[in-house]
């Protein structure tokens, strides 16, 4: 029998949740009252202007039953021999015994009818049962039920995965559903796919926890995507529901962190194998102006209509309402104290807060994490917030200026010089290798997880990182403005890691461009010494020692400081390292060609013509399949005026006989031609770009005619919820939000 955790739920939720249980028992519609700490009322139902019925809430989930009964004794029963109502119901989340309802009935009669109007937790529990719209209307509620993150971590298969079922439990405490999720939900049931876009702190990955909860609950299995989509591609199971969930897919910063990934013509053949399943959904996050970079770059992904699975979290989606509900439930789950939480009910507290044009839930879950840590006047904590939103960077500022340690400062530099999280060991290995004490950065650890700095399990690993991408860009925009400490961090860099991550700095701030060229000597020094430094720990895709990748970064970072010492390392990787042969990615080739092709310095110059000569090599040197086939036109497309046209002519011949011998093999078979089905859409895509492409591949409109004839594997039926009363007016809203803030002011 399922039971519910009521105890997740606000007081506001819980209100909310007997409103909506007991207008479904009655028939008829209960007013939410909550005009002062006395009144007594919280539901109220009026017929003739006289009040028939009225129902106490009491969400007591910090005290024992003892104490609910002496309060309702003392408390509660003045309040109501005062309001002499006609009926009086009692709805409370603690679990009631015969005797404890015996004793409140007799507190409350005669406005209690029945010991059946008091409505324990049990109670509470059966009519949740009994009314199961009610449920999937109020999404905290059963997106937390015990059976939801315990389907997630049984997925044994994916274990790295248990550190996002954490998040999504914080996350469900805080969540406020708006207008994104409905429209998220949208693309995800009609495409499959959906990527959240939105400037940073909106509520990207928020909005994704809530989506992959949401599938998890309805039996999907979660797999969390930290590498590449090879790793997508190689946990796809057929037979269960899988939901691929990819943060932060095109990098934090900017697009180039993505430098070593060849990821458009994967992405999308990926983004169209889920479509084509049913059992299969697939979100991912990004900033929207990376996404704007990544079309610029990439040809295919700006022919694709990202619109069409993009969902832009607009600051317009949080109504009055929506952003009440943010500041509540971050107040309200909060550790501050019932005279800090009791002052945001105060409208000239509140008010400014909500309707700041900078409004960011980011901000008010980073102000009132600090506030948490601190011994706060109540008067502080609502200015504060404001503070912060008028100067975003202010919250990690006052943190790092005035609470840390010169040695969690450097904790948090050296995390800053790498693009991704990385493995305690590895952190500790560094740490000593700089003749830090451990004991200093367990104490630094401790210090900062939580707050600026986060740690969670991999299989059989500890990894850390930066707590979220605006830590990233505050620690950017900190060390370029302490740039003697920048320095000194980079003259202290040992892994490549940190050398690709100065050069997407480079590429990202013209500032720090300018820096790196005035002190190139300490950049040298680094990356010479970076070149040979040992891969890092990590259960994804190891590409630390993939030469081209090297080679690539090295001639970039060369060309870029005019540094001939650092492109002697990309030589080294060209030659020695034999990165062309040995690539793993047709994108670092490609560039490697660009970059040498284009330098007008003489040592480049002279490596070019071997390199070019083994580049074509192993582009062909596997043309077996469609996407190989692809691979390679777009490598000769990518380098056209550089390569030979009659290269890019032979593939694109054997292009058409292999598309003509699949569309044949499909017209006739269809998908027992055992082509794959978004192969063949992809097949039958590049035919369509011919003038008259019946002429030249023989059963192309039959071939067409099948694809949507092809059926899929059902998953489990969706349960998707619903936003009640989304277009309320203003003056509903706010008189809402005025109850929901009201309510930080009661006691239980």
């Amino acid at each position: 029998m399922e039971t519910f955790d009521l105890a997740r739920l606000t007081d506001f939720d819980f209100e909310a949740v007997c409103k909506d249980i007991f207008e479904a028992e009655y028939g008829f519609p209960l007013e939410i009252f909550s005009p002062g700490p006395d009144a007594g009322i919280d539901l109220r139902y009026f017929h003739a202007g006289n009040s028939e019925l009225i129902v106490q809430c009491k969400h007591w989930i910090r005290s024992p039953r003892s104490k609910l009964i002496d309060h309702i004794e003392n408390v509660e029963s003045p309040k109501v021999r005062r309001l002499q109502p006609k009926r009086y119901v009692l709805a409370t989340s603690v679990e009631l015994t015969k005797d404890a309802k015996d004793k409140i009935f007799k507190a409350l009669s005669p406005y209690v009818k029945t010991p059946s109007d008091i409505y324990g937790r049990q109670e509470i529990d059966a009519l949740l049962r009994k009314h199961d719209q009610i449920v999937r209307r109020h999404l905290r509620l059963w997106l937390t039920s015990a059976s939801i993150l315990t389907s997630l971590l049984s997925k044994s298969v994916l274990t790295r995965s248990h550190q996002l079922a954490d998040d999504l439990d914080s996350t469900l405490l805080t969540y406020a559903p708006n207008e994104s999720h409905a429209r998220a939900v949208d693309l995800l049931e009609a495409l499959h796919s959906c990527v959240i876009a939105g400037i940073p702190g909106i509520g990207k990955t928020t909005l994704a926890h809530v989506l992959c909860a949401d599938y998890i609950s309805a039996g999907y299995e979660l797999v969390e995507i930290s590498a590449d989509l090879e790793e997508a591609n190689s946990l796809w199971d057929e037979k269960i529901p899988q939901i691929f969930y990819y943060d932060d897919f095109l990098g934090q910063t900017a697009f180039e962190e993505k430098l070593g990934k060849n990821e458009d013509s994967r992405l999308l053949s990926f983004m169209s194998r889920v479509e084509h399943s049913r059992n299969k959904r697939f979100v991912l996050t990004t900033r929207e102006y990376i996404l704007a970079q990544a079309r610029q770059r990439y040809e295919k992904l700006d022919r694709h209509r990202f619109d069409l699975h993009t969902c832009v979290i607009d600051i317009a989606d949080y109504t009055y309402r929506a952003r009440g509900t943010i500041l509540y439930n971050h107040v309200y789950a909060s550790r501050l104290s019932s005279e800090v939480k009791s002052k945001f009910a105060d409208p000239r507290v509140y008010r400014p807060i909500i309707q700041h044009p900078n409004f960011n839930p980011r901000i008010i879950a980073a102000t009132i994490a600090e506030a948490e840590r601190l011994s706060s006047n109540p008067e502080d904590v609502g200015r504060r917030i404001i503070e912060n939103l008028e100067n975003p960077r202010r919250v990690w500022a006052h943190i790092v200026n005035h609470q840390l340690k010169e040695s969690d400062v450097h904790l948090l530099g050296l995390l800053s010089s790498f693009s991704r999280d990385i493995s305690l060991e590895d952190m500790q290995d560094i740490w000593v290798s700089l003749g830090r004490n451990l004991r200093e950065l367990r104490s630094s650890v401790a210090v900062l997880d939580g707050t600026m700095v986060r740690t969670y399990h991999k299989p059989s690993k500890i990894f850390i990182g930066l707590h979220n991408p605006s830590v990233r860009d505050f620690m950017r925009d900190y060390l370029l403005d302490e740039w003697n400490s920048l320095l000194s961090l980079i003259s202290q860099f040992s892994h490549f890691e940190q050398i690709e991550n100065t050069l997407i700095m480079a590429n990202v701030q013209g500032e720090a461009r300018q820096l790196f060229q005035e002190n190139k000597v300490i950049l040298e020094e680094a990356a010479i010494r970076a070149y040979d430094s040992p891969g890092l720990r990590e259960d994804g895709v190891n590409r630390s020692f993939d030469f081209s990748h090297r080679a690539r970064v090295y001639l970039h970072l060369g060309e870029l400081l005019d540094s001939e010492a650092i492109l002697e390392c990309a030589y080294k990787a060209l030659n020695e390292g034999q990165a062309i042969s040995n690539a793993y990615d047709p994108d670092d080739v490609i560039r490697i060609v660009q970059l040498l092709h284009g330098s007008n310095r003489e040592s480049s110059r002279r490596q070019f013509p071997d390199v070019l000569e083994s580049a074509i090599e192993w582009i062909k040197e596997d043309l077996s399949s469609w996407p190989l086939l692809e691979s390679a036109s777009d490598f000769f497309a990518a380098l056209s005026g550089i390569v030979p046209e009659f290269e890019l002519q032979e593939v694109e011949e054997q292009m058409q006989v292999y598309a003509q011998d699949s569309i044949r093999a499909w017209a006739e078979e269809g998908p027992d031609s055992m082509i794959d089905h978004s192969i063949m859409e992809s097949i039958l895509s590049y035919a369509g770009q011919h003038q008259n492409p019946d002429a030249v591949f023989d059963g192309y409109t039959e071939a067409a005619s099948k694809l949507p004839d092809y059926e899929w594997d059902e998953g489990p039926e969706y349960r998707g919820t619903g936003l009640s009363d989304p277009h309320a007016n203003l003056l509903d809203e706010m008189r809402v939000v005025e109850n929901m803030m009201d309510s930080l002011r009661r006691e239980d």
